[in-house]
């Protein structure tokens, strides 16, 4: 992927039959998550979880690994999937450091089955006991998400959306983190087909009108702390929060439909439902 290749000021509007291939990438995206969580336990290491990964994209599924990144940047070579951990945002390294209990660690999964990306991603919490800050942190990043894939529909404006769910967040006293790649994205035959969507009020969202057979990532990325976070010079290019604060969010792609929107990617009982009210938001 690349500038000459895609066009970012624009997004390709999806048929029928691309929707449903991207579908197929989207369910085992969310099966590769579903295979996964039994493992996500205190004293495994992401190095074992990026190798049980990787049988499950390319043994078990068939798939491909896309470790691309919205700066062009391919980590593949260093890890088949995003680890965030605590204070690392995304593209944390396949480490033999254990998890720990009371840690915060997500999976992001971005593969092509058939040509097709998927790209999903939850958040544990390791040993199911950590902080209350740590346990909000991660129900607020689940239900920013939530709220997201409620105000998709054909129509709405993406500044409007970005800004609801950026004064959700910040009704808890949570920040959006602003780093390269933080943002939602069009999706397609390559990781990022069209736009870069941040889910905070920012001059790329302006003018930008959502329509029937678009396909988009809805991902939120929240802080405990200060907004900022850079991207490390290591092999993956890890992004942290600059005060080492925690940081979480959750992924979906989502087709826009004639009335909404349709969520690709579900795990098995999952629920989006946003909680909140909205009328208190906008």
């Amino acid at each position: 992927m690349g500038d000459s290749f895609v066009d970012y000021n624009s997004i390709p509007i999806k048929s029928r039959e691309e929707v449903a291939m991207l579908r197929l990438a989207g369910k085992i995206s969310a099966k590769i998550l579903e295979d996964l969580t039994p493992h996500v336990q205190p004293g495994v290491t992401k190095k074992e979880l990026n190798d049980i990964a990787y049988n499950l994209i390319v043994n078990k599924y068939g798939a491909e690994v896309d470790r691309e990144d919205l700066t062009g940047y391919d980590s593949s070579a260093y890890a088949c999937v995003s680890f965030s951990h605590n204070e690392i945002a995304f593209n944390g390294e396949a480490t033999n450091i254990p998890l720990k209990k009371g840690d915060i660690f997500g999976v992001d999964v971005s593969l092509k089955k058939e040509g097709w990306c998927g790209d999903t991603s939850r958040q544990w919490i390791v040993g199911d006991d950590t902080s209350a800050q740590a346990r909000l942190l991660v129900a607020v990043a689940y239900q920013a998400m939530c709220l997201g894939i409620k105000l998709v529909r054909p129509g709405a404006k993406l500044q409007d959306i970005a800004v609801t769910v950026q004064k959700y967040v910040e009704s808890f006293g949570f920040s959006m983190l602003r780093v390269g790649s933080a943002t939602g994205h069009s999706i397609g035959r390559v990781h990022a087909d069209g736009w870069h969507i941040p889910f905070y009020h920012d001059p790329r969202n302006e003018g930008r009108v959502l329509q029937e057979g678009m396909v988009i990532t809805i991902e939120p990325f929240i802080c405990a702390g200060k907004s900022e976070g850079i991207r490390v010079d290591n092999v993956t290019r890890s992004a942290v929060t600059t005060d080492n604060s925690l940081a979480a969010y959750w992924e979906h792609v989502v087709a826009i439909t004639k009335d909404g929107c349709e969520v690709l990617d579900l795990r098995e009982g999952e629920d989006v439902t946003f909680y909140g009210e909205v009328s208190k938001l906008v």
